[in-house]
């Protein structure tokens, strides 16, 4: 899958789908290696193209994520203003990536504010279902306790 078919890049215009293409490099990961580690720099954005990427969270490693699906966007924080990674994000398997630098990638999107404003509402949606999903999966785990709504 190419970027052009993510999600994320749908709606994009045409020049800048381009050049952002032509930014991206793709990338193999043997299984057991990391795309990041919580505290790095967030400089990348990642697109899965295959394989199976596992995502860790807080010092005893607790799975918060697995990535399996093409075109699920891994390492987000790096287009939020976040200065590290919030999580650690390990190959399963053999993953195939598209790495993007954001700091060619926001630039980029500056300049063309409707295919910006298009990725960030793309990238917003996809942080809220899973955020969504977090929510689901604390009250499965611990049940409501809580009658306050917090979407």
């Amino acid at each position: 899958m190419s970027i052009e078919g993510t999600y994320l890049f749908q709606g994009v215009g045409k020049d800048t789908l381009k050049r952002i293409s032509e930014m991206a490099n793709e990338e193999g990961h043997a299984a057991g290696t990391f795309l990041f580690h919580a505290g790095d720099p967030a400089e990348y954005l990642y697109i899965l193209e295959a394989g199976r990427v596992r995502l860790r969270v807080g010092e005893q490693g607790y799975v918060a994520y697995v990535f399996s699906a093409p075109g699920e966007v891994i390492g987000w924080s790096s287009m939020v203003e976040q200065e590290q990674y919030s999580s650690s994000a390990e190959c399963i398997v053999s993953v195939k990536v598209t790495k993007i630098d954001k700091n060619a990638l926001l630039p980029l999107l500056e300049k063309d504010a409707p295919s910006g404003s298009t990725f960030f509402r793309h990238l917003a949606s996809i942080i809220g279902r899973r955020l969504i999903n977090c929510y689901r999966a604390t009250v499965s785990v611990h049940g409501e306790r809580d009658p306050h709504s917090y979407g």
